[in-house]
């Protein structure tokens, strides 16, 4: 896989993430956080089962795993005390994070441009997700959410660190073993519900683990192996952007003239990385470290 290649797929990637948020929204009507989850992770790991065993896969997929379950768990219980915009805007702080978790773990080199882009794409995610909220003092689900932003920036670096070393599907199926075992640990004063969980649900779980999961968890492997981290950080903050128009297009919600505008800062600021990561050339498409 080439960067430009690299960097259409992970755009594929956060289109299908932003389909994400109307089909959760609508399944926790008919069922807990634990279980969907429990049971999208349980699907996913299912995808991988005849994938051959890469033991060069164990280690950094447990740690794979651990990081994407604290991020989906911190941000739920983020969820569950704060709004869902400050959330977003919160969430979108791992853009900044993530070229200093570059810096700061693997002592990496990261060029002015990115942290400019970093900038940049935070304040179209603040206009984006903050258009017409007021502030009103840090609450409890903001700390959480925190570590969210936290948990992703660890994630995305990591993945850019280790995506080369061991099969990309085994990297990709294994990781969510921990994931699953975690929910259902989460789930299990729950588990009477699922009698009650209607058919229409369990299809849109279906949709979250076979497509927003596994098949994207593959294909993000792959692209890190091209598209640094820093870079893959600012690709992922369209997430949002794709997340709105969703929502606009199936549920009827508008963006607004701000959200347009915050959107705009976002595909700006992605360009500002991509340019800096073209002009530097082969050294720097081959990947982080």
């Amino acid at each position: 896989m080439t960067f430009p290649v690299g960097v259409i797929t992970l755009i594929g990637i956060t289109v299908v993430w932003g389909t994400t948020f109307v089909v959760v929204k609508g399944s926790l009507e008919t069922i807990p956080v634990p279980l969907l989850l429990a049971l999208r992770f349980s699907l996913a790991a299912a995808c991988f089962a005849f994938v051959r065993f890469d033991r060069r896969a164990l280690v950094p997929a447990l740690w794979l795993g651990l990081l994407a379950f604290a991020g989906f768990a911190t941000q739920t219980l983020g969820l569950s005390i704060t709004t869902a915009s400050r959330s977003a805007f919160i969430t979108g702080f791992a853009v900044v994070l993530t070229p200093l978790v570059a810096a700061v773990w693997f002592r990496q080199r990261i060029a002015p441009r990115v942290y400019l882009a970093s900038v940049v794409a935070l304040a179209g995610l603040a206009l984006l997700t903050l258009r017409g909220g007021q502030a009103q003092g840090v609450n409890a689900g903001d700390l959480w959410t925190l570590l969210t932003a936290l948990s992703y920036a660890l994630y995305i670096v990591y993945l850019g660190q280790v995506a080369g070393r061991a099969n990309v599907a085994s990297l990709a199926g294994m990781q969510h073993l921990p994931m699953a075992v975690l929910a259902w640990l989460w789930a299990a004063p729950q588990l009477g519900e699922l009698a009650h969980v209607p058919l229409g649900t369990y299809l849109a779980i279906a949709y979250l683990a076979l497509i927003a999961t596994a098949l994207v968890a593959w294909l993000q492997t792959y692209a890190q192996r091209v598209v640094p981290a820093p870079v893959a950080a600012i690709i992922f903050v369209l997430e949002p952007v794709f997340a709105s128009l969703f929502a606009w297009w199936l549920v009827g919600e508008v963006l607004g003239p701000v959200g347009w505008v915050g959107g705009a800062l976002v595909i700006v600021a992605m360009l500002i990385a991509e340019l800096r990561v073209r002009r530097r050339g082969r050294r720097v498409t081959s990947g982080p470290g």
